[in-house]
């Protein structure tokens, strides 16, 4: 297991280990933390609490689940998110098949937020946060989707922002 890198604007900590051609993330939300939601097109991933409470989005059903739940399949092209559900960490684990590149999406993502590049609301810091956000969508339009902003509004600001200059 690789070690912890911590996504300030989320409010999580990740580290990943290979599991055959798959990839196990190791997830601990922070409270108050969350991912938003988002859809994978070509991804299957499967999240299970270890320890805590969530509130887990799956399409347009949202509840609060924990270990007692046991694992929830998230098919490609299902919306989904997750946010803290309590004042204590909650601990997840999701299985993702296959998984592309999301590791590095989600090392990115963190490291622009430990560079200052996100308010911590998750909005793109001024023109440099927007750029790098552009260049981000584009770079992994492909693999991971968010719902917000409007899909319109992301391939526009990708056209206007994410162009070398």
């Amino acid at each position: 297991m690789s070690e912890p890198i911590h996504d300030p604007v989320s409010r999580v900590r990740m580290s990943f280990e290979p599991e055959g051609e798959n990839l196990i993330v190791s997830l601990w939300l922070e409270p108050e933390g969350g991912l938003p939601a988002h859809f994978h097109p070509r991804q299957e991933e499967r999240w299970s609490v270890v320890e805590g409470t969530v509130r887990f989005r799956l399409g347009d059903d949202e509840r609060v689940i924990g270990r007692d739940d046991g694992e929830i399949p998230v098919p490609p092209g299902t919306v989904h998110g997750l946010a803290s559900a309590s004042d204590q960490e909650a601990e997840l684990r999701c299985l993702v098949i296959p998984p592309l590149r999301l590791q590095s999406f989600l090392e990115e993502s963190a490291a622009a937020g430990r560079e200052g590049l996100f308010t911590p609301k998750g909005r793109p810091r001024g023109l440099r946060g927007a750029r790098w956000a552009a260049r981000f969508l584009k770079r992994y339009r492909d693999e991971t989707v968010f719902v917000s902003p409007p899909q319109f509004v992301q391939r526009t600001l990708i056209t206007l922002l994410a162009r070398d200059v």
